[in-house]
């Protein structure tokens, strides 16, 4: 009765029927929390009529305002979906020929790598306050002026033995102190200690900054585990 009055209809709409049903797949890996592809795979946009090879601006951006809207699937399934002319010149480029253009910030800035990070990219970290799963960590003052050209991107986590515990909200270097604002997941428990965060190059292709913070965790988990494979 209710689909009889309503006119409920479960066909695809005429986007989907011109361009093909859409197949997302997880990506081949991530980094920073962005999919990573692997060789058969490309990035769509939930309502796009293009297939991105590399990280180009429009999937920057996408990746920026509504993660959610950025889908990974494979070449073989993107349908009538035509090729984004911006990923096909940045791949034709002679500087980027040799470079993997599945990885984000290919053609727009260095690739994030560990040897591109200052040698003081751990930074210790100490809890000064939590409240209504809100966690506030400070870092020293000798951290300032690094942490002064440092960004906090999407997705960027709290990790607590390889689980995901918060996302990091905010950094303020306004203070003698700079300190970094955590939401914590509502079934995240609190550890107090000391924390660290990793620091890493930007992904977005609109950065300002020359880092971006890559994670933050307990510091004693991680020295335990690094004391276990020793």
């Amino acid at each position: 009765m209710i689909q009889k009055y309503f006119k409920i209809n479960h066909t695809p709409d005429a986007g989907t029927k011109v361009l093909g049903e859409l197949k997302p797949v997880e990506p081949a890996s991530r980094h920073g929390g962005a999919p990573v592809l692997g060789g058969d795979q490309v990035y769509v946009l939930k309502h796009g009529r293009t297939y991105h090879t590399g990280w180009c601006q429009a999937v920057a951006d996408k990746w920026d305002h509504a993660p959610r809207g950025l889908l990974v699937t494979l070449l073989a399934d993107v349908g009538a979906r035509t090729r984004c002319t911006e990923c096909d010149r940045t791949e034709n480029r002679p500087e980027n020929r040799r470079r993997r253009p599945s990885l984000p910030g290919v053609g727009l800035q260095p690739l994030p790598t560990e040897e591109a990070v200052q040698p003081d990219a751990v930074i210790p970290l100490r809890v000064i306050g939590v409240a209504h799963g809100i966690l506030f960590l400070s870092a020293g003052m000798e951290y300032q002026e690094l942490l002064r050209d440092t960004a906090v991107e999407p997705a960027t986590v709290l990790s607590v033995n390889g689980r995901r515990d918060g996302t990091v909200v905010r950094l303020d270097v306004g203070r003698d102190e700079p300190r970094l604002t955590v939401q914590l997941d509502p079934r995240a428990t609190f550890r107090d200690g000391p924390y660290q965060m990793r620091l890493r190059r930007p992904l977005q292709r609109s950065a300002t900054k020359a880092y971006a913070v890559a994670s933050v965790e307990p510091a004693i988990a991680t020295n335990a585990a690094q004391t276990g494979e020793d």
